[in-house]
């Protein structure tokens, strides 16, 4: 009896973004130290021996992850003059997007992790951010943006605090909004 060979050209793009959504959702949810190529495979349905063929091992998947998951323009795109409504709408209500934050969170915990966040961080947020921001001062104020949004997800996620769980207390979104707002306006 003779096998079947499958001729079908594999979609290579389409099983790579197959292993970066299931290996930023397993870092999101497990951190790096925790997370191993099996879980991130299993999850993208696809064989182990992929990772390397395609981003060299979980360090570099790691890398392109987080890459693929920061994203400025999620800020920057936004009017500044509505930027604080919009923004804490985005974070308190989602988007349907793997946050990054938690992967950044999780990170911390590894040194060679912890390294390629940062720089991941500076370059592909903090950078265009100030960039946006504008101004003598928008180093500081980019950071003062970055410092609250990693406060509100470790509230709401990491250490959850009553007044961040499901829907946001209007009096508390109502402050992250002018908060996130008096950055930009300065």
């Amino acid at each position: 009896m003779a096998t079947k060979i499958d001729l079908r050209p594999r979609d290579a793009d389409r099983t790579r973004e197959a292993i970066l959504q299931a290996a930023q959702q397993v870092f999101a949810e497990k951190g790096f130290a925790a997370a191993t190529i099996r879980d991130i495979t299993a999850r993208a349905g696809v064989n182990q021996s992929l990772v390397s063929r395609y981003f060299g091992g979980k360090l570099k998947l790691f890398e392109a992850a987080l890459e693929a998951a920061l994203d400025a323009r999620l800020m920057t795109d936004l009017p500044k003059a509505r930027f604080g409504k919009l923004i804490v709408a985005r974070f308190a209500d989602g988007d349907g997007r793997v946050s990054p934050l938690p992967m950044l969170f999780r990170a911390a915990a590894d040194a060679e992790a912890r390294v390629v966040a940062q720089r991941l961080l500076h370059e592909r947020v903090f950078e265009p951010l100030a960039q946006w921001i504008g101004g003598a001062d928008a180093s500081v104020r980019a950071a003062r943006l970055m410092m609250i949004s990693l406060g509100f997800f470790t509230y709401r996620e990491q250490l959850p605090l009553a007044g961040f769980a499901g829907a946001v207390d209007p009096d508390l979104r109502r402050w992250l909004e002018d908060e996130f707002q008096a950055i930009v306006d300065n």
